[in-house]
């Protein structure tokens, strides 16, 4: 299924029904989470050919999920480092992961954005503004949460060494996302 398809099915939908077409929208995401942001769309945003730094895609059954790895530039002198012994470990792939979660309800939603706050706060230590309805990023696992009515899109992304320098990043990725929904 294409987005093309998505946006031609929305002008069918009755405007009254909008929870119905917030359904049918998740449920067209589910096992084509790679669509939230296609290959062409990540290859143009951190500026790389896909075919010549091994780009794959690996996604989840049954859920709106997408991990996406390629190699960085430096791979191959990253990974002489890391063979020898007491050098820092560089990873020697770049990584994107977006899943899109549906929490049924703007209020649920809300809700669990508020519980991360409270309960996880030091994980996702900053909040987010410029992007969604709100959002928090975690520097620790790289991943930016951002909500939008009843969805959170939760965005890792891994191509710096410093963690929080992928911050930007991910608010590009997730605006590529939030886009579709």
């Amino acid at each position: 299924m294409s987005c093309a398809q998505d946006s031609s099915k929305e002008s069918e939908i009755n405007p009254a029904d909008a929870a119905l077409w917030a359904k049918y929208k998740l449920e067209s995401w589910k096992n084509h989470g790679c669509e939230l942001v296609t290959d062409a769309e990540l290859e143009k945003l951190f500026q790389f050919n896909g075919k010549e730094t091994t780009l794959n895609a690996r996604t989840l059954p049954n859920q709106a999920f997408c991990l996406r790895t390629w190699h960085k530039p430096d791979w191959k002198e990253r990974e002489t480092n890391n063979e020898k012994d007491g050098n820092n470990w560089l990873n020697p792939q770049n990584r994107v992961v977006v899943h899109l979660l549906d929490y049924t309800s703007e209020e649920q939603a809300r809700m669990q954005m508020n519980n991360l706050r409270r309960d996880r706060r030091s994980t996702y230590e900053e909040d987010v503004t410029g992007i969604g309805e709100e959002a928090v990023w975690s520097t620790g696992t790289v991943t930016l949460l951002v909500r939008k009515g009843q969805y959170v899109i939760n965005v890792c992304v891994e191509i710096s060494d410093v963690a929080h320098e992928n911050l930007d990043k991910a608010k590009a990725v997730a605006a590529l996302a939030m886009r579709k929904l």
